[in-house]
């Protein structure tokens, strides 16, 4: 049980005590092609009361359903090859590396260019340049816990997995929350309630994609925003925007990296020396933690 202490409610503006107790079960790889959704029945069908969250990860899912991608096939071209070049070598690595961190900038700099390169073709062909001067996971695309050069995609219909996650629970009498999430960080100003700049798409009201674009914001001004992982789309009782982004935050803490934050940590993990070495059997070597059940115990409207 986790008790969030007192937040501050911004549509009202008084603090809340928030009490929620988490149920967190250990999953083997969602593999393409697997059903996410039984598994999720299986795993918290029985636990799960009305009103609860089932809290999933983008990226699991995104793999599920097949939304995965060869870099490898992409074709980056030499005005691609200087641009990546010049951004994320460059500015990101260089000037801007007060802004990204340690463990991102050794990324920027240790990765091959001709990686890289292909890397950001694909983000510039699937969100456009505002994902393209994004320094990682450009666009929401996404190589952790993947092996040889694919890439995870966004879900471009989240919204409609959620509906339907949502009424396979209700169907079996349990009417939950459904809520999809990804580790992309959205930065809420302090002073607003009911808008937040998100670095990728989403599907739920509020939530502006600002690419590359809103990162730099964020980052260059931490003491405006309030830092959330992006909630992808939701499906269940009406709430407020910063219910749901409070959500995501206890919800991502607990679901975890997996083999880690970047392709390197899977690397050093596995034993591995480079993409290519790692296998789809390798991705079954650790449990994953893709979803977690919340259960909202008590609301204090004053503390």
């Amino acid at each position: 049980m986790i008790d969030l202490m007192c937040k501050r409610d911004d549509t009202r503006n008084r603090k809340l005590r928030i009490v929620v107790k988490l149920y967190r079960k250990p999953f083997t790889y969602w593999y393409p092609g697997t059903d996410a959704i039984s598994k999720l029945i299986r795993a918290y069908g029985k636990v799960a009361d009305n009103g609860d969250f089932l809290v999933i990860s983008e990226k699991a899912l995104a793999i599920a359903y097949g939304y995965v991608y060869d870099e490898s096939l992409v074709k980056a071209d030499e005005i691609t090859y200087a641009l990546t070049f010049i951004l994320n070598k460059y500015v990101w690595g260089y000037l801007l590396s007060r802004y990204i961190g340690i463990k991102t900038r050794q990324l920027l700099l240790s990765t091959p260019i001709n990686v890289m390169a292909r890397h950001k073709k694909l983000a510039l062909r699937y969100g456009g340049f505002k994902h393209f001067i994004k320094p990682v996971s450009e666009a929401g695309i996404d190589a952790k816990n993947l092996p040889y050069q694919y890439v995870a995609l966004p879900l471009n219909d989240a919204n409609k997995i959620a509906q339907k996650i949502y009424q396979e629970f209700l169907l079996r009498g349990k009417r939950i929350n459904v809520l999809i999430i990804d580790t992309d960080r959205a930065f809420k100003p302090k002073r607003l309630s009911g808008i937040v700049f998100s670095t990728r798409k989403s599907f739920i009201k509020g939530i502006i994609d600002l690419g590359g674009f809103g990162y730099m914001i964020g980052r260059a001004f931490p003491r405006l925003f309030k830092v959330y992982p992006t909630p992808v789309a939701y499906y269940g009782d009406r709430i407020s925007l910063i219910t749901i982004l409070k959500i995501s935050k206890i919800a991502r803490k607990i679901i975890g990296e997996g083999f880690g934050l970047n392709v390197y940590d899977m690397l050093s993990k596995l034993n591995k020396k480079s993409f290519e070495e790692v296998t789809w059997t390798d991705m079954s070597k650790i449990m994953h933690y893709p979803a977690v059940l919340i259960k909202v115990i008590k609301v204090i409207n004053q503390c």
